[in-house]
């Protein structure tokens, strides 16, 4: 039986004719004639114009002032965009304070103890004696007392 007799076809391995030469334009954006760019443009023209003129500008314009006890406009704008020196040593002067205050603290802290236990060596010693002048066993009952472990 052949292949093509049981209704199954065939496929041939298909390659495509290649073809040279130039594509045909699909849109109107492909045929429109943009000026050419480059270091020639009128932006780079303006722009270096630009600087020589603030270079210059503030070159000797700034130089006549100098002279003078006023100062130019870009020191000025610098000037007012810093932070003044007294509400920065102000600042870390509350800084300095803070830190010495928290520093004193941890010290503190560090450097705590317990307090002393008074430790009896006689236990029996709280039966014997009276305790604010009370007689003993009239008033008070320390039979269930315990000792405290953490302050033995």
């Amino acid at each position: 039986m052949l292949i093509s007799e049981l209704g199954v076809q065939r496929r041939a391995l298909h390659v495509s004719r290649t073809v040279f030469g130039e594509h045909a334009p699909s849109s109107a954006a492909q045929t429109a004639e943009y000026p050419q760019e480059g270091f020639n443009s009128s932006l780079w023209k303006y722009g270096i114009l630009a600087g020589v003129g603030i270079f210059s500008y503030y070159r000797f314009a700034g130089a006549a002032k100098r002279d003078s006890e006023e100062e130019s406009p870009v020191t000025q704008y610098i000037s007012g965009l810093i932070t003044p020196t007294s509400e920065l040593a102000s600042a870390n002067q509350e800084h300095l304070d803070w830190s010495l205050k928290k520093a004193d603290a941890q010290l503190l802290v560090q450097d705590a103890q317990k307090p002393p236990a008074h430790q009896m060596m006689y236990l029996p010693a709280f039966e014997q004696y009276p305790s604010r002048n009370l007689p003993v066993g009239g008033m008070i009952d320390v039979s269930n007392m315990k000792l405290n472990p953490e302050r033995v």
